[in-house]
């Protein structure tokens, strides 16, 4: 079973929405805000690499699909980077948070890395929509003639 485009879509949304969460909480000076957007953003983390994971699978699949090799390679790169940025993000907030030192220029600073990163996430985002529809990779009809395909060739 692909668990890819069941899970794909919640690092987007919760990385985006953190992020989202994390400027209005540091420029606004709402608590409220940073503690969402930091609960979102680790849970965005965990799911991004639960989907980079899942897309590896996936991808041995989709690879067999004519021309798509240039187009996957820059996804999985993509969200290979928007996996292990999250998850630097949520470690480093974590220690800067346990220690008192997430104040001042250091949030500014968090803040330029989060949008990066809900920019890369979007961006991974795309990448794989173009996959499905420009080479419909993960969509049935593609999936049987692969098969089809791989079995007249045995």
């Amino acid at each position: 079973m692909d668990l890819h485009p069941f899970l794909v879509h919640f690092p987007i949304s919760l990385l985006i929405v953190g992020a989202i969460c994390d400027t209005v909480g540091i420029l606004g000076r709402k608590d409220t805000f940073l503690r969402t957007g930091f609960l979102l953003v680790a849970l965005g983390a965990a799911a991004a690499i639960a989907a980079a994971l899942s897309g590896d699978a996936a991808s041995e699949v989709a690879g067999r699909i004519p021309n798509i090799t240039e187009d996957l390679e820059q996804h999985e790169d993509l969200s290979t980077i928007v996996a292990l940025l999250s998850a630097i993000l949520v470690l480093l907030r974590t220690h800067l948070t346990l220690k008192s030192k997430f104040a001042g220029p250091v949030r500014k600073v968090y803040l330029v890395l989060i949008l990066g990163l809900a920019s890369l996430t979007a961006a991974s985002g795309y990448t794989g929509g173009n996959i499905v529809y420009n080479y419909g990779a993960g969509t049935l009809r593609v999936k049987s003639e692969i098969h089809r395909v791989e079995s007249l060739e045995e």
